[in-house]
């Protein structure tokens, strides 16, 4: 992540790029506090739908800017898809705890 968006930043016309970056590593930041520090599964779980939208987004104006950079995102963007579905099993595994 820090190399893609260290090489997308030293590019021209990497506005919406690194746009899209602050904000997936902003949501990537968020999600571990809500999940495992507030202990709000059904939260992270959206909290993670929001980081892969951005991170896909994110890989996409990467690769618009820098074909390297957004290649780079994608095994992030496959780390992410697992993520996402080991909290949504989590959530689904507790369905009585949480409502």
């Amino acid at each position: 992540m820090s190399f893609a968006g260290a090489r997308a930043a030293v590019a021209p016309d990497n506005g919406l790029a690194m746009a899209l970056w602050s904000l997936q590593i902003a949501l990537n930041t968020l999600w571990s506090p809500v999940f495992f520090g507030l202990k709000n599964i059904k939260l992270g779980l959206v909290v993670l739908i929001g980081l892969w939208l951005s991170v896909a987004c994110t890989m996409l104006a990467l690769w618009q800017v820098d074909w390297f950079s957004g290649l780079l995102f994608f095994p992030y963007l496959v780390w992410v898809s697992i993520a996402g579905a080991l909290n949504a099993s989590v959530w689904r595994l507790n369905l009585e705890e949480n409502s």
